[in-house]
């Protein structure tokens, strides 16, 4: 947490920064209303511009229609950092601190009754953010592009 809270202010990228945001984990979230800023909001309504408006939209319409979900998810966002309007089980937030549910799972369990929060949360916080992460997560691709590999022809591989 404290890695966090260093670099938190350093995060420039929006997936980080909506990550961030959408966190179900009580320390980040304690963490987030308390240092909540505009560029937070801007990463996300970005993300909702991108990933949420229908392709085609006339710009009257793209703009009423984005003025309606951004209005939508932080109506959201505040009852998911409240604990309020479908997020007051107990449970919920046992799963958050247990470690073994990542973010983008707990919020596809537990914000169903969610009309932008869930899609945009399970899509951010699903992605790979940090360098070890995508380390770890390209490992197992190593091995097919190692450099003998590269130097072999074809018949001997």
């Amino acid at each position: 947490m404290l890695a966090w809270k260093a670099s938190c202010a350093d995060l420039l990228h929006d997936f980080a920064r909506a990550a961030f945001l959408f966190s179900p984990n009580p320390t980040v979230q304690e963490y987030v209303i308390n240092n909540h800023v505009q560029a937070d909001k801007d990463a996300a309504e970005r993300l909702i511009a991108k990933w949420l408006l229908p392709e085609g939209t006339l710009e009257t319409e793209r703009s009423r229609l984005m003025a309606s979900l951004v209005t939508t998810l932080w109506k959201e966002w505040g009852e998911f950092c409240n604990h309020t309007g479908g997020y007051e089980k107990e449970y919920m937030w046992i799963a958050a601190c247990d470690g073994k549910t990542p973010p983008h799972l707990w919020h596809s369990y537990f914000s169903g009754h969610t009309k932008v929060l869930q899609k945009l949360a399970c899509r951010v916080c699903s992605k790979v953010l940090g360098i070890g992460s995508a380390e770890r997560s390209w490992k197992k691709f190593k091995g097919n592009l190692s450099a003998e590999r590269s130097k072999l022809s074809p018949k001997k591989a």
